[in-house]
């Protein structure tokens, strides 16, 4: 039975898929990165989602003692046709089933007045003029903060109480790793290994940067693409 994950406990080693990847290790990830500072959010054509994706590419600079990644409930197969492995600073794992959400217990919740923060309501009002619509359920997927050693080992977990409930951007992320004191010094070794894991050449598509609107269906149909996959977008498909 799932349960919350706190400090002291070990998230199990798994594979993961990205839009440029499949089957990626996630110990290698942590060898490569940790502390690794890991976010989860809801799939990645959600206004709010998007919102920080883009916070952390733009900032990701302000981060120098650890490692990012990000977690979203999408397709890895669907973001393939925009997210190139050149188009974040960072991995991106997709988990469209949710599989890694149930094991640690990241809570859903079903209307905007328990999910919604001041500044996710104004994120949601933009999006809504650009023509975004909402799910019709009206169930919202909470976030998750994790900081990992390299085996796995949990230093830090924050259940976000909404949406917005994360690490503002990388400059945020390397404050939390400092304030916990797992930061690795200026001028480490290490200093500069957050790497994005993606195949060798040959292997990845030729795909452009990512567009201003991924398009992707959504709902608890979507299958999954690996022991991982991960992404769902709500915006419609084109014709």
């Amino acid at each position: 039975m799932s349960k919350r994950i706190g400090p002291g406990a070990k998230l199990p080693f798994f594979r993961y898929d990205t839009p440029y990847s499949a089957q990626n290790s996630f110990r290698q990830l942590l060898a490569q990165t940790a502390p690794l500072v890991l976010v989860f959010m809801s799939n990645f054509g959600h206004p709010v989602t998007r919102t920080f994706a883009g916070r952390y590419a733009r900032t990701f600079d302000a981060l120098t003692g650890g490692g990012f990644a990000l977690v979203v409930r999408s397709r890895a197969d669907k973001l393939s046709r925009a997210v190139g492995p050149d188009t974040l600073p960072y991995p991106l794992l997709c988990d469209a089933k949710g599989v890694l959400y149930d094991l640690l217990d990241i809570p859903t919740r079903s209307g905007a007045l328990t999910t919604y923060s001041l500044e996710a309501w104004q994120i949601m009002r933009e999006a809504k003029k650009h023509g975004y619509r909402p799910p019709r359920n009206g169930v919202q997927q909470l976030p998750l903060t994790l900081v990992l050693a390299a085996d796995g080992t949990v230093l830090f977990s924050h259940y976000g109480a909404s949406l917005t409930d994360v690490p503002a951007d990388c400059a945020a992320v390397q404050k939390l790793l400092e304030d916990l004191d797992v930061a690795l010094p200026a001028g480490s070794d290490d200093e500069d290994s957050d790497v994005t894991i993606y195949a060798g050449p040959g292997e990845v598509p030729d795909i452009p940067g990512l567009s201003s609107r991924v398009h992707e269906s959504s709902g608890p149909e979507l299958e999954q693409t690996a022991a991982f996959g991960l992404f769902g977008d709500p915006y419609p498909e084109e014709k």
